[in-house]
């Protein structure tokens, strides 16, 4: 036999032998999940973050519902699925149930994982689900880490990953991904706890975006060795501090506010490390190699569940994806102000927005109808309310002088209680700050009452103030009669008993008839005749009692245009402040206590204009027939409105 021959025979007998000793042989394995070493997981544990989660006193109630865990949550039971899309439009095919790890060993995106039950309409389900399945295997909170460094960047990073069974902001889908990193100028997990070094930068997921920083940022909460982490409510987007956060989402991953606001309360967390490469279909971390949907496919794609970390830019490329995302998040102003808040508006709106889309479909034909309804409902609401508009913009331009003076000499109660409110905060700051030991405070609960006393009072104060001076004057401006400032005023501060008591005593029965549910359409058709209640004090002469039954009778015979007044109103006067606000801290161009006071300022400038609407559409009804006047009107109201009777 020739020397070519044996090399021949010798190369498999070889390979083989190579073969079994590396398998053999202590760290050989060619399998990256055995590569974690002490260091790292040193490292990862030094600086894990403190998850501080919004403090839920009840299930399902307001609060944090869901807890960061591992994902054997999902392993081992029947009602999860792993699903196959179907090709050419046909439906998804079950592949499986009680999964491991194993099984999603190296499959793509034509594969996903179906949890049980419905994104679109989640209810209380995946909480109660996923609180079961934690007792059940005795899951505890939980985040992933792992020690990484990128190609060509200097410096290693430590990120840990959040997995959150469901996510509940406005794209509600099945599993949600988040998560934090910190990156140190070193070149390995020894050198950095060698030297005693900190993070030289720190990123926080959000949305599929995030926010960068440094350690020594005003914005930065640490102790010690590690960084606090305020994931918010439900959508476990990470931020720096406590607040409600404009939640702009990249890629179309949702749009809303994130509320990481207090109550809150330290959620203890297990480091589990993660290997940085699976070979092994055999692995505990398997499922990494899985780069398909971690939930339910809907459409559109942003009610879908999310894909895996190893899809992520920030997995492969961490220190680069850090260095892309913005600098700051945009906290949404809480401050009390006059007339809606900014927060009010932009949160109300993008949640019901994103209601509306869980409830429909997303096709065409019902988006088309619901646009031609809408469109439908304001445009006959605009003819029945058109007239007063104009004839108010008339009054108003006409007699801008004392209108605007009017609103404008409103705005100090709007500056005042935000400076008010600024002081109580500050002067009860220390005593109401959560202790060394992070527990449940009353800080969120102090800040709810300051906010909603100080921003009810300011509305009350205006209300009953600024209100009946612009009802006086409209009505003694349509009757041609002189009008002076001083005497104005001082008419118009005569009736605010009268106009408080009866705003008291309305405001009263509605929320009577509300906190019964079934009687809420009664309180809004109620809610509607009683609105010119102030009006009638004034033009009628009516007292406390009589008020919300003479603005009834008067407005009796005219509901569905008093109705358009009342949205009108509403409209003028609430809603330009609160958007030119939102838009100017969207595009940087003022600061949140700017916003704040700009959005009051606007209210108040427009808030005249909106009663003069109301007072020239009141002066214009007739008591409803077959309802008897419960006031003798005054000579005045008769020559404005002769058609109407005496009692």
């Amino acid at each position: 036999m020739n020397a070519l021959a044996r090399l021949r025979l010798m190369f498999p007998i070889v390979l083989i032998g190579t073969v079994i000793l590396s398998a053999l042989l202590p760290g050989s394995d060619t399998s990256a999940q055995t590569t974690v070493t002490s260091a790292e997981r040193e490292l990862a544990e030094t600086f894990a973050p403190i998850v501080m989660i919004k403090t839920q006193e009840e299930d399902c109630g307001p609060g944090e519902p869901f807890r960061p865990v591992v994902v054997d949550i999902i392993f081992g039971t029947d009602d999860v699925r792993l699903m196959k899309r179907g090709t050419d439009g046909a439906p998804a095919t079950e592949v499986k149930r009680n999964i491991d790890a194993s099984d999603l060993f190296g499959l793509d995106d034509q594969y996903y994982i179906d949890l049980p039950g419905n994104p679109r309409n989640p209810g209380c389900h995946y909480e109660t689900w996923g609180k079961k399945r934690m007792q059940e295997l005795g899951i505890e909170p939980s985040l992933y880490a792992r020690v990484v460094s990128e190609p060509g960047e200097d410096g290693i990073v430590v990120q840990y990953w959040y997995y959150w069974v469901f996510n509940l902001f406005n794209n509600t889908h099945e599993s949600d991904w988040e998560g934090i990193q910190l990156v140190f100028d070193a070149g390995s997990a020894e050198d950095v706890l060698e030297q005693g070094l900190l993070p030289s930068a720190i990123a926080f997921a959000q949305h599929d975006g995030g926010e960068q920083g440094e350690w020594d940022d005003l914005k930065v909460e640490t102790n010690d060795t590690h960084i606090v982490s305020h994931p918010s409510a439900g959508s476990h987007a990470d931020y720096y501090q406590s607040a409600v956060w404009l939640g702009w989402g990249e890629n179309g991953s949702g749009f809303g506010c994130d509320y990481s606001d207090a109550p809150e309360e330290e959620l203890p967390v297990k480091i589990v490390m993660l290997p940085n490469e699976v070979t092994d279909p055999n692995s505990e971390f398997a499922w990494l190699t899985f780069t398909g949907p971690w939930g339910q496919i809907e459409s559109p794609s942003m009610f879908s569940g999310p894909t895996g970390p190893v899809t992520k830019p920030r997995w492969g490329h961490p220190i680069s994806w850090g260095d892309g995302i913005r600098e700051n998040s945009l906290p949404v102003p809480l401050h009390s102000t006059i007339g809606p808040s900014v927060s009010q508006v932009f949160c109300g709106a993008a949640e019901l927005g994103s209601r509306l889309v869980q409830l429909f479909p997303i096709d065409a034909r019902v988006i088309t109808g619901l646009l031609i309804v809408a469109t439908g409902i304001l445009a006959f609401l605009s003819i029945l309310a058109w007239r007063f508009f104009y004839r108010a913009i008339r009054l108003y331009l006409r007699f801008g002088y004392f209108f605007v003076t009017t609103g404008v000499l409103a705005f100090p109660i709007a500056w005042a209680g935000q400076q008010a409110e600024d002081w109580v905060q500050g002067r009860f700051r220390d005593l109401l700050e959560p202790g060394a030991t992070r527990g449940v405070d009353a800080t969120g609960f102090f800040q709810y009452l300051l906010h909603a006393s100080m921003g009810g009072l300011q509305e009350i104060l205006l209300a009953c103030l600024i209100g009946p001076i612009a009802i006086y004057a409209t009505w003694k401006l349509a009757l041609d009669q002189p009008l002076t400032f001083e005497q104005t005023w001082k008419d118009g501060f005569y009736y605010f008993p009268r106009i408080y008591g009866a705003s008291v005593l309305v405001a009263i029965l509605l929320t009577v008839m509300s906190l019964t549910v079934v009687l809420i359409p009664l309180a809004v058709y109620k809610g509607v005749q009683w609105y010119f209640a102030p009006q009638a004090v004034v033009v009628d002469d009516a007292s406390v009692r009589q008020a919300f039954r003479v603005s009834s009778n008067r407005i009796s015979a005219h509901w569905l245009r008093a109705a358009a007044i009342v949205v009108a109103v509403a409209a003028i006067s609430g809603l330009p402040g609160p958007i030119i606000g939102t838009i100017g801290l969207i595009l940087h161009v003022f600061s949140l206590e700017q916003a704040q006071l700009i959005s009051g300022a606007i209210y108040c400038v427009l808030y005249p204009l909106a009663v003069i609407m109301a007072t020239l559409f009141y002066l214009r009804t007739t008591v409803a027939p077959g309802r008897a006047a419960v006031y003798d009107p005054t000579p005045e109201s008769v020559a404005v409105n002769p058609n109407v009777a005496p009692a």
